[in-house]
């Protein structure tokens, strides 16, 4: 690399661009399914690389950036052709500076052009989109009708970084998003960036598109987004970026393995949530097996010992059959954090839980029920609402148990 770089110009005059590709892999196919060009710029005197932020760093107004825009994606397709030659299943992932879609190159069709110069077919095209660098949205918007009606794919990259808006999604309805490194570093060990590609996993299966994590330098984060929904991966775990299909070889070996694992730790994971949720079920009997004797007035006292006996038990309280709690709320006093009181006050008798999410499977008939883990506002943990009917021999009813179960121990995969 070098620290003196050469004049933007020159390196426009003689094209100095040097296109590296990296996979973007999916496991559950174990294959290559794309190659994102990736341009580096080189001295054309000395050869020496130049580092793309130094690089692109030059191109400081509209009109140097339009015209290193442009050479970039020349010299992405020029060398894509060659290997689309071979294989027409691999997709090029073509960035595009998005702030260059504006009133001055609407209609200019430069991307068609290009692809049908080099005989690259439009269906095999991702165009890959930072929409916050676009300051022309109907411009925008006319770039992506029309290369959507050509079957160019759009892909929305950086997704969940910064100052991205997801006002866009809905507008641009991209064909791909593209998960920013943000989001997946270390994402097996953040709750909160867990919770946020999956609702971009659920949101993409609803309106149907598809997540790409890019950035992945982990098998644990692959391990991890593999098992919340994601299936298609980029990044430094699988290849760095290499000239033409250098980065390829290896990949299978590394995708087989990387599968195996996965099916050998999804084996584990199901049996410690089979063992998790049978000590959940013996739990659960035993407290309303003891609550079907007590009086009414003993539910309270009864299961303030359950509190002190069984550690991971956050709160309890009781439901009638219409939802309605029946007695107070009690709570474990270590596990509640006083600065969550604003936000979190337990649930007094009367309240009425029917429209909970651990209430309406039991009014749908069900005997019991586990919600998935999710953040108290109380305490802060990861924890699990267990709702369970008993009959109350003393009230001579059904009535329904509801328990605030820890699951800090838990691991986020």
């Amino acid at each position: 690399m070098v620290e003196a770089v050469a004049n933007l110009q020159e390196i426009l005059d003689n094209e100095s661009i040097l296109i590296h590709f990296q996979p973007q892999v999916s496991l559950k196919r174990k294959a290559v399914i794309g190659l994102e060009a990736l341009s580096r710029g080189f001295d054309p005197h000395t050869g020496d690389l130049i580092p793309p932020t130094l690089l692109f760093g030059q191109a400081r107004d509209g009109a140097s950036r339009l015209a290193l825009d442009r050479v970039c994606r020349t010299k992405a397709v020029e060398a894509f052709a060659a290997l689309h030659r071979r294989d027409k299943s691999v997709m090029l992932s073509l960035n595009l500076d998005a702030s260059c879609i504006n009133e001055e190159t609407r209609g200019s069709n430069q991307v068609l052009k290009l692809v049908k110069h080099y005989g690259v077919n439009p269906n095999n095209v991702i165009i890959e989109i930072i929409e916050s660098r676009c300051k022309d949205l109907d411009a925008l918007m006319d770039f992506v009708r029309f290369y959507r009606k050509k079957n160019f794919l759009i892909a929305l990259d950086d997704v969940g970084v910064g100052f991205s808006n997801l006002d866009r999604i809905p507008q641009v309805q991209p064909d791909i998003i593209k998960l920013d490194r943000s989001l997946i570093t270390d994402v097996q060990h953040h709750f909160h960036k867990l919770e946020v590609v999956r609702s971009f996993v659920q949101m993409a299966q609803r309106i149907g598109c598809l997540v790409l994590a890019e950035g992945v330098e982990t098998a644990d984060e692959a391990m991890c987004l593999l098992s919340n929904g994601v299936d298609v991966f980029q990044g430094f775990f699988f290849a760095r970026p290499a000239p033409g299909l250098d980065a390829v070889p290896g990949m299978a070996e590394k995708m087989s393995a990387l599968a195996e694992k996965h099916r050998e730790n999804q084996t584990r994971l199901i049996a410690r949530r089979k063992r998790l949720y049978s000590n959940y079920d013996l739990l659960m009997l035993t407290m309303c097996h003891s609550l079907a004797e007590e009086p009414t007035r003993g539910l309270d006292r009864a299961m303030t010992r359950f509190i002190d006996a069984y550690p991971n038990v956050e709160c309890l309280y009781v439901l009638d059959m219409r939802g309605r709690q029946v007695s107070d709320t009690l709570c474990n006093p270590d596990k509640l954090k006083k600065s969550k009181r604003l936000l979190y006050e337990p649930a007094r008798m009367g309240a009425d839980h029917s429209l909970k999410e651990y209430f309406l499977p039991i009014q749908a008939g069900l005997e019991k029920f586990t919600t998935e883990p999710y953040i108290s506002l109380a305490s802060g943990n990861l924890c699990t609402t267990i709702s369970h009917v008993f009959y109350h021999k003393g009230g001579g009813r059904h009535l329904i148990l509801c328990s605030d179960m820890s699951r800090q121990d838990e691991s986020l995969l």
